[in-house]
């Protein structure tokens, strides 16, 4: 009796352990969804492209039109802050978008934008530029994600933004004109942006 006692103690233990190890597997599993990274807005995510991206470029200089894919679209200015404390400046851009089509849609920062550096490196729009926007902008200067584009009509405003390295004044602007498809990123239109493109920030912007 004895003997039965102290081996139903042992197989008692070990389901415990085996209980126990299970639990602990599960505590450190980690979903993406536990990962947050702020280079995405919290309610949209990036849009898988159909095919080639950027098949057909379409250059053109800031301030100048480019029509592609029934849209007008034209980079008005860059806009860029002073340092912030980790000694990066956000950048924004003043655009102006002309949908000709008789449907509205909406565009994002995030699908639709993207800046890249002389390097080949590219950035995308992060929600702290977005943040310090709707916080600091003065009241109806800035369009956060999404924006609409109505029909027959035009968006213009401020939109972003981007974070880069104090310093970095180099870079070219892409915009891909997909309407009312957010995967249709066969055409992009590229602008470049030098220092003398740039505009910074003027207290009559904020609030």
């Amino acid at each position: 009796m004895k003997k039965f006692q102290i081996t139903a103690f042992i197989l008692t233990a070990v389901l415990a352990a085996s209980s126990a190890v299970s639990c602990g597997n599960k505590k450190k599993s980690t979903s993406t969804s536990d990962v947050i990274d702020d280079s995405i807005s919290f309610s949209e995510t990036v849009s898988t492209p159909e095919g080639a991206v950027g098949e057909k470029e379409i250059k053109v200089n800031i301030d100048e039109e480019a029509d592609e894919n029934d849209t007008v679209f034209k980079l008005n200015s860059v806009i860029i802050t002073e340092p912030q404390d980790d000694n990066n400046r956000f950048v924004y851009c003043d655009v102006t978008i002309r949908n000709s089509t008789d449907s509205s849609y909406t565009l994002s920062t995030l699908n639709n934008f993207y800046l890249e550096l002389p390097d080949g490196e590219k950035v995308y729009s992060n929600i702290r530029t977005q943040m310090y926007a709707l916080n600091n902008f003065a009241d109806g200067l800035y369009s956060s994600d999404p924006f609409e584009i109505p029909a027959s009509g035009e968006f213009s405003g401020i939109i972003g933004g981007f974070i880069l390295a104090d310093g970095q004044n180099e870079f070219t602007v892409g915009f891909f004109p997909t309407k009312a498809s957010p995967n249709d990123k066969a055409s992009v239109i590229t602008i470049d942006v030098t220092a003398n493109d740039i505009k910074t920030v003027t207290s009559d912007m904020l609030k």
